[in-house]
């Protein structure tokens, strides 16, 4: 039984939900308010060189810069390809910036916060697309996008990390932008019917593939949380293999995305079967690399902490790498402090030595209160299945992203950094709750 059938759902193309949010004046108000603050913040107050806020644009500048020239990414001084096949949707369009003149640090920025501008317009898409799955007519639609929904929306646009990362040239917007279109196209497809399920399901498949190409570990965490959830509600009662069919190949093709080394720039006489094989062969390699990564956790957080001014404590308790038990033991031991650094540190008067650290510290007190209440209202019992399997789904993400970050983790400084990725989902399930706090005693009594 499929999720349209059921609920009787209308069918709507992606451009009457660009109509109907882009109708909202306060949608409007805040897309507006976003586009002139990104400007204000990378023309006048980001510097011409790379930000404190994020060194590493300047490495991603350089690549940029290496790929509009059409220079060879295997011999790309810093990181090789590896760098180049994380975050091809980033390097790619600012490439083609560079080459109409642009200064390289500009484009990456540019670029960064053109992703972070339309994923908020993408999260009131997905919103609205999860609305149509409940079948809800126009005039409840607009009704839906309430004060409660304006507020969380403005959260997610202006808070204050997302803000920032979003408008340096780093790579947390493009991953956030492409996992939210494949979120929303991953709703479109479930309550479409015949052509349109063909017509979803490439556009879910290819937006998966280009969230691979711009942080390969986060998608690999949503796609196998979405291959898993697929497969229970098709045992259970959603007989649509589309989903499933999606993640697959959004998967494979992700993983091809990030093996090949071949830029936009560059010629090949090497035939084209011969280099969809390669790559193919590549792109399986990369999976398994993906899943063992576990093996070497250890290793990877204690070189992520050396010269850091936020450290996290080096661990020495992995001397067995070829032995899987002992590493996952390991690892589990670590997760709880670790995991409750990732969410809530620095903490102000506990962790102190930077003005930057001072300032994640004030922040933290938002995700004190933000994380908590999402995971209680996601926990809230539900009538409908939608709600459910929506709401399971995306703190299952948090929870996995969360913990494999934390244990990936050396210092304070990249964990809060990467934590923005799990801010979409949080406000998403505020969005979608029915009422964030249950009615008292006395409005029941004069109300129900």
């Amino acid at each position: 039984m499929q999720f349209s059938s059921k609920f009787g759902i209308e069918k709507k193309s992606i451009i009457d939900d660009f109509r109907l949010a882009l109708a909202s004046r306060p949608v409007i108000i805040i897309l507006s308010i976003s586009a002139a603050l990104r400007l204000l913040f990378i023309l006048v107050i980001l510097p011409s060189s790379p930000s404190e806020f994020g060194i590493d644009e300047g490495t991603y500048a350089i690549l940029a810069k290496y790929v509009s020239q059409g220079l060879p990414v295997e011999y790309f001084p810093f990181y090789g390809a590896g760098l180049y096949n994380s975050m091809k949707s980033i390097s790619l369009p600012s490439a083609l910036l560079i080459k109409i003149g642009i200064e390289e640090l500009m484009a990456v920025r540019i670029i960064s916060s053109l992703y972070g501008l339309t994923s908020v317009l993408f999260l009131a898409l997905a919103f609205i697309a999860y609305l149509r799955l409940l079948n809800k007519t126009t005039e409840e639609l607009v009704s839906c996008m309430d004060r409660k929904f304006i507020i969380l929306l403005a959260i997610f646009a202006f808070f204050p990390s997302n803000f920032i990362w979003s408008n340096i040239g780093l790579r947390e917007s493009g991953s956030q932008f492409w996992l939210i279109v494949t979120f929303y196209l991953i709703l479109k497809l479930l309550h479409s019917v015949g052509r349109e399920q063909w017509k979803f399901a490439t556009l879910s498949t290819l937006a998966l593939a280009i969230a691979y190409g711009t942080r390969p570990e986060t998608a690999l965490v949503f796609s196998f949380l979405a291959l898993l959830f697929s497969i229970g509600m098709l045992l259970i009662n959603l007989r649509n293999f589309f989903p499933i069919i999606v993640i697959v190949l959004g998967t494979l093709a992700g993983q091809v995305l990030t093996s090949s080394t071949t830029t936009s720039t560059t010629t090949s006489t090497t035939p084209l079967t011969t280099t969809v094989a390669r790559n193919v062969e590549e792109g399986l390699d990369s999976v398994k690399e993906k899943f063992l990564i576990i093996m070497n956790l250890e290793n990877q957080r204690n070189a992520n902490s050396v010269d850091a001014k936020s450290a996290l404590p080096v661990t020495l308790c992995q001397n067995q790498q070829d032995d899987i038990a002992i590493v996952i033991k390991c690892n589990l031991s670590e997760l709880p402090f670790r995991l409750f650094a990732f969410l809530f540190r620095p903490m102000i008067f506990f962790d102190e030595g930077s003005k930057n650290l001072e300032l994640a510290a004030l922040e933290n007190l938002g995700w004190m209160i933000l994380i908590p209440f999402s995971i209680w209202v996601s926990l809230r019992k539900r009538q409908d299945v939608v709600d459910r399997t929506l709401n399971f789904y995306l703190i299952s993400f948090v929870l996995l992203f969360s913990s494999a970050a934390a244990l990936h983790e050396g210092n304070l400084g990249t964990g809060f950094r990467h934590k923005s990725t799990i801010l979409w989902p949080l406000v998403f399930i505020l969005m979608i709750a029915p009422r964030l706090f249950p009615k008292s005693k006395r409005e029941q009594t004069f109300f129900s």
